[in-house]
């Protein structure tokens, strides 16, 4: 995989099956009903109990809301991808106007993940990647992967390689 800044935005090429079927599924995990995600996108936050109804009664429909746009539109973005010629990997733009919302969307998409998969922070460190499940360690890889994507958005590229090409290890690996 490889990213690059254009005019229009960032292009991200050569992105596997698995990349795409990660990306395809972003969406459907920032919409998911599943109690573990919701109440990790939404956690409680108040201390009083009248405070908490008043903030689920009043703000939680809007970031409900923000929530569904994001994923309208990270869905929209991910009809556009395109094969590249002579491959079976594909090419994604994300425009700048698109940026913000393909962050955040990213951003509760690893949550979501995390939650789903009842992963602690001790599966995030490399020693407990290991100790977790397959399924667990499927999902780390795909919460590595759109950090990746997460950080190329944000400006914060990976340093090329020895060929002068952007490096970005392959975050899928064997999880076909």
């Amino acid at each position: 995989m490889w990213a690059g800044r254009v005019d229009e935005g960032f292009v991200f090429g050569d992105l596997t099956e698995e990349v795409v079927q990660t990306l395809r599924g972003v969406p459907m995990l920032i919409e998911s009903s599943d109690e573990r995600v919701r109440s990790r996108l939404l956690p409680e936050t108040c201390a009083e109990q009248q405070d908490e109804e008043h903030w689920r009664e009043h703000a939680v429909p809007e970031l409900e809301r923000l929530f569904l746009s994001r994923a309208t539109l990270v869905r929209r973005d991910l009809e556009l991808l395109r094969k590249l010629p002579k491959s079976e990997n594909y090419v994604l733009l994300v425009t700048h106007q698109h940026v913000n919302a393909w962050v955040a969307a990213l951003n509760a998409a690893r949550l979501a993940l995390f939650a789903l998969n009842d992963l602690t922070a001790e599966h995030m460190e490399t020693e407990g990647f290991s100790g977790a499940s397959a399924k667990q360690q499927e999902a780390i890889v795909r919460i590595s992967l759109l950090a990746e994507l997460q950080a190329v958005l944000l400006g914060d590229f990976e340093a090329p390689d020895d060929d002068g090409e952007p490096f970005f290890p392959d975050p899928v690996g064997d999880y076909d």
